[in-house]
């Protein structure tokens, strides 16, 4: 062609040369492999700065794991207890995230249960005392009967009252619930499921329907308060009973696994709750403990003993916790708060020291009210909080999580006794943001609320009624409760300490 250019014009030039490098472009990119115009795609692309958009972060998830009648005393990683059982994923929990030295449950099982679920104190929501263990008819199905290997359990005892008559000491449905909370305000839609013990449906609420009445899409576990063997029970799936045999807590957590698993696109909120180590105490199988137990009996009566099978079944909890952890991928995991609390403190049969077995489950001292809470997840800070924080607060605490605004999720005149905890994440030595917490425990049903046990506290001092005895404790110099400052001589600022409490305590109990 070079010897043409010569006798044609600029212009005509000038198209003979473009032609000429569009068919040497042509050329070029059809001898070209895939991955080499892959490749240079990239780079196309990078040279003219457009970049693919990155996926949205997904909002986190929320595991909330309940531990069934455990105090302060019971986890080494709370450093009062001695000889504690070996809980190392718990441990893990706490070297992680934040411990929280002064968390306060209610005294019993439903009225923990009721507080996280409302972010309200018994005496608004008339939840004061466990529910009964019978339906409308005053039964429910038998289970069926345990295998003969199973280790003896101690028959449950006998409560006039209350396991043997229909109940409604439950939550009531005009109730503003935590996961229909959750359900009608996240944004994206949070999936939502509740696996194991329940105890709070009663005979107007729902009974076995109780739990997707408030908002899980799923429900897997008890109803009851506990199994009457941990090896043969009634179980509940969305409102459908079936009797099952096993170990009760593996089902349990593979029915979370399984859900779990099903999991892809949404962000998920469950409440798992133990019915460990509440009783019937038992020797559980052996390749979920973390010690050696075996010098126990598995058929003798663990009522001779308590402490070793309180503890063996703590450290059986610790193993299904690890479980369902380990279940999730490592971005999963990565991406979810793990919140683990106890709902009350140990029995008086399984209580240690420095507690003392008169001020246990069931009672508003230190030993029936001050439990575990331990907070991990992602920008969790490790560290202690001396920070005051009651059972009420998870409910504003795992809306904050879920990225609600509860200003405008929340009716305006709701009264909640409920404060997120979410700033304590970022910097555990944050100084308390409430100036007291409080709990009670009465008859339920609003009735009995005049003549209540209650306790209320600040970071110092603690003023409580015990069967119609006040009593005033330096929680500073005497943080078991042992020397009732009412039964001496007061200061002029232990007075002062004491009308201010009181008088907080009257106003509470007064409010609206």
């Amino acid at each position: 062609m070079a010897f043409i250019f010569p006798i044609l014009t600029r212009s005509t030039k000038q198209i003979l040369l473009r032609v000429a490098v569009l068919v040497l472009f042509l050329f070029t990119a059809a001898c070209t492999s895939p991955d080499t115009q892959m490749s240079n795609e990239k780079v196309a692309a990078s040279s003219a700065n457009v970049a693919a958009p990155a996926p949205a972060a997904k909002s986190p998830n929320i595991l909330l794991m309940i531990g069934d009648d455990m105090g302060n005393e019971s986890l080494s990683c709370f450093e009062i207890g001695e000889n504690t059982a070996k809980t190392p994923t718990l441990d893990q929990l706490c070297d992680e995230g934040v411990r929280f030295d002064n968390f306060w449950s209610q005294p019993i099982c439903t009225p923990t249960r009721a507080t996280l679920m409302t972010g309200r104190y018994g005496f608004r929501t008339g939840v004061g005392r466990p529910t009964g263990d019978k339906d409308a008819k005053g039964y429910f199905p038998e289970p069926p009967p345990k295998p003969e290997s199973a280790p003896y359990e101690p028959p449950r005892p006998n409560r006039p009252g209350l396991a043997n008559a229909p109940s409604d000491y439950g939550i009531q449905l005009s109730e503003l619930t935590l996961p229909n909370v959750i359900k009608a305000n996240a944004d994206p839609g949070y999936a939502t499921a509740a696996i194991g013990k329940w105890h709070i449906a009663d005979t107007r609420n729902g009974w076995e329907k109780h739990p997707n009445t408030v908002g899980f899409d799923h429900f897997s576990g008890l109803i009851r308060g506990f199994p009457d063997s941990f090896f043969a029970w009634n179980k509940v799936v969305n409102g459908e009973w079936s009797g099952e045999t096993g170990y009760t807590p593996n089902d349990k957590a593979a029915d979370a696994i399984a859900w779990l698993n099903q999991q892809e696109n949404d962000p998920w909120f469950m409440w798992f709750a133990f019915n460990l180590p509440h009783t019937p105490l038992h020797l559980p199988p052996a390749d979920l403990l973390n010690s050696d137990y075996s010098a126990l009996d598995p058929k003798a009566d663990p009522s001779d003993d308590p402490i070793p099978y309180f503890r063996a079944m703590l450290e059986a909890m610790d193993s299904q916790i690890e479980k369902i952890l380990n279940s999730l991928s490592e971005q999963e995991r990565a991406n979810t708060y793990v919140i683990f609390m106890g709902d009350n403190g140990s029995t008086r049969n399984t209580i240690t020291e420095p507690f003392r077995s008169t001020g246990s489950k069931g009672t508003i001292y230190q030993g029936g009210v001050n439990v575990p809470l331990i907070v991990s997840g992602p920008g969790v800070k490790q560290g202690v909080s001396k920070a005051l924080v009651n059972s009420t607060d998870l409910f504003s605490t795992i809306i904050e999580l879920a990225g609600i605004d509860a200003d405008k999720a929340l009716p305006k005149n709701l009264s909640l006794d409920s404060t997120s905890i979410v700033p304590y994440l970022s910097d555990p030595a944050a100084k308390s943001i409430r100036q007291f917490v409080y709990a009670d425990v009465f008859a339920g049903n609003f009735d009995g609320i005049e003549d209540a046990n209650f306790a209320l506290r600040n970071q110092r001092y603690k003023v409580l009624r015990h069967q119609g005895n006040i009593e005033f404790y330096d929680l500073q110099e005497d943080p078991y409760e042992q020397i009732n400052l009412l039964k001496g001589e007061l200061t002029p600022a232990e007075r002062t300490e004491y009308e201010s409490l009181s008088q907080q305590v009257a106003d509470l109990r007064s409010s609206e």
